[in-house]
């Protein structure tokens, strides 16, 4: 019989490692489907590609999607959840900087302020007390990599900035000061987001997709020499990793961030819905449970398919 197909984007490169993970390992064979994952960089020409069906899913759109179906009466929707914490929370600081708190009053440099990570970086900031509305910190634009804004932190162009390994290890190997903050929960990375008529239309294929979620989860936290292997070969160049030592942190990175039943937990909803309100404070009536069908991991969960896997 032949598998079923299902086309998904994911919104960065970022999600890059599971995806890979799951093409390589053979979790989709096994679950009778034939999936084509790629990336897809531009929020917009993903969410109209979805609603077109030029794709099936699409890996992300986390914090945008609550205005559309709370507005326009569109019927997105979020189905399950492969991590629940912001990882973008190294800081890189002039020397003379020892903590958060000591950004009161300083320059922070992100890339888009408005994007999905800007506005973490603004709710980390209000969470530490350090309120980017009254002041306590200026936010600054600067567009382009992580490299040239921890690089312009080293120059002295500004006080500070927010990466994710490895740049962490780069800067601090190039002479900066780095704080890790303290853990935020965020629905981010791999989210598996379409609509609920695409739903209604192919549940089996949802199933499907769900048990293969479960299943590259599962691969990625015990088979860790077969999983760098993958990562080794297929993300390094994507993510453009220079070493062995930085494809390893990148892989703990994942492992301690992976949720083995891919369920998003209600502090991450909770917080990106912040994102949302942000940018949209219009839909605080909106309930953002409702972009949410967990049934599918639900089913599987209860099943005790999952927790078959890891006895």
């Amino acid at each position: 019989m032949a598998h079923r197909q299902l086309r998904i984007i994911y919104r960065s490169n970022s999600h890059a490692p599971l995806w890979l993970v799951a093409d390589k390992s053979g979790v989709w064979p096994k679950n009778g489907l034939d999936v084509d994952t790629s990336p897809q960089l531009i929020r917009e020409k993903a969410v109209e590609a979805l609603k077109n069906g030029h794709v099936d899913l699409i890996s992300g759109n986390h914090h945008n999607l609550y205005v559309r179906n709370a507005n326009n009466g569109e019927d997105f929707v979020h189905l399950a959840q492969a991590t629940n914490n912001w990882t973008e929370n190294k800081l890189i600081v002039r020397p003379d900087i020892r903590s958060v708190q000591d950004l009161q009053g300083r320059r922070v440099v992100a890339d888009k302020l408005t994007s999905h990570a800007g506005l973490n970086i603004w709710l980390f900031l209000k969470q530490a007390g350090l309120d980017v509305d009254r002041g306590d910190v200026k936010l600054v634009e600067l567009h382009g990599s992580s490299e040239d804004r921890w690089k312009a932190v080293l120059a002295g162009e500004y006080d500070g900035t927010f990466v994710t390994i490895p740049h962490d290890s780069r800067a601090a190997q190039a002479g900066a000061r780095v704080i890790t903050g303290q853990a935020m929960p965020m629905i981010r990375g791999v989210t598996l987001t379409t609509t609920m008529s695409f739903v209604n239309n192919h549940r089996e294929e949802i199933r499907r997709l769900t048990t293969g979620l479960v299943d590259a989860i599962h691969f990625f936290l015990t088979r860790r020499r077969e999983t760098l292997e993958i990562l080794n070969e297929h993300a390094s160049p994507i993510l453009k990793l220079q070493s062995e030592a930085e494809v390893e942190t990148l892989y703990e990175e994942w492992a301690q961030s992976l949720e083995r039943k891919p369920y998003p937990s209600l502090a991450a909803i909770s917080n990106v819905f912040k994102l949302a309100l942000r940018r949209n404070p219009e839909v605080a009536g909106y309930n953002p449970l409702a972009l949410w069908d967990l049934h599918f991991i639900r089913e599987l969960d209860d099943s005790g398919y999952i927790d078959g896997l890891y006895q």
